[in-house]
């Protein structure tokens, strides 16, 4: 059996003992008939789009992102319209992607999936946070509540993990919801109070929870979701509805559109995330669909 070439995108902070992570690759590919994958760690610097750019340059037809959804995505913008493959190793605290495409959070099990699993083309989406800023997405981007909750310190979330970000979320829930401005696609402009809007690739959330079930990682279209429970009965059964997994048909606090290019702007600025990244507090963003734009090794069928 032939098989592809491969490199590896390591972030050190998040393996632990990176010659240890070195030998459980060589030892997967090993396994499989495989030469060992070339490795490249990333830096404070770079965060993985260099090097993934070097792999491909030299000729990798798929590259291991470990790390984060923030190292993910930075090698994802390098593979973005190529050929080449992406596979995933979680090491992070979310590992959004990794749980909306079926792929093992152990990471050998992942590593195997990366070498041998099946290609699966997925939508990205483009965000422009203003002032030239451009990030990609594979899972979500927001603004207001959820990305308050990403603010938790790395202490917290190694101490408790993805319950880091529920903690965070209890200490900005009596903030007052925003008002926001929401075209869809070019259309009329909207007037929409919320404490928090996303814009998703992909609604699955840690702990299986499925924020947004109408979404799907290559269905051509973005999905919007503008959450503002206001009394304890409106928590209570926006809360209820989400983890069971419906959809935000009958629920009143949830407003759910779906579109290929999205503008959300607001009078104050707001903290945002990309991904589960902190990013500069804006007026809000604009987001655009990129059809079809990233092939991610994804477990065989």
């Amino acid at each position: 059996m032939t098989h592809a070439s491969a490199a590896v995108v390591v972030n050190p902070r998040k393996v632990g003992d990176v010659r240890r992570a070195r030998r459980l690759v060589e030892r997967v590919a090993e396994s499989i008939g495989m030469p060992a994958p070339s490795w490249h760690e990333t830096t404070a610097e770079d965060t993985g789009a260099g090097q993934a750019r070097e792999a491909l340059a030299a000729g990798a037809e798929v590259v291991l992102a470990w790390g984060g959804d923030g190292t993910v995505m930075s090698v994802a913008e390098a593979l973005e319209g190529t050929s080449a493959a992406l596979g995933v190793i979680p090491g992070g605290t979310g590992n959004l992607l990794a749980r909306n495409l079926g792929i093992a959070l152990d990471a050998e099990d992942a590593i195997r999936t990366a070498l041998t699993g099946q290609d699966r083309v997925i939508d990205l989406l483009d965000v422009y946070l203003g002032k030239g800023v451009r990030r990609l997405s594979s899972v979500m981007c927001g603004m207001g509540w959820d990305a308050a909750m990403m603010g938790a310190s790395e202490t917290l979330k190694r101490r408790v993990g993805w319950g880091a970000y529920a903690i965070e979320g209890v200490k900005h829930m009596r903030e007052q919801p925003m008002r926001l401005r929401l075209s869809v696609d070019g259309g009329p402009q909207q007037v929409l109070y919320g404490r928090t809007v996303l814009v998703a690739n992909v609604g699955t959330l840690v702990g299986g929870i499925d924020l947004i079930p109408e979404a799907a990682a290559d269905d051509g279209l973005l999905d919007v979701l503008v959450i503002d429970p206001s009394t304890p009965w409106d928590w209570m059964r926006t809360t209820g509805g989400i983890l069971r997994g419906k959809g935000a048909d009958g629920d009143p606090s949830r407003t759910h559109l779906v579109g290929r290019e999205v503008v959300v702007s607001t009078a104050a600025t707001r903290g945002r995330q990309v991904d589960g990244d902190p990013a500069s507090a804006g007026h809000g963003f604009r987001v655009r669909l990129l059809p079809d734009a990233l092939r991610v090794r994804v477990p065989a069928r």
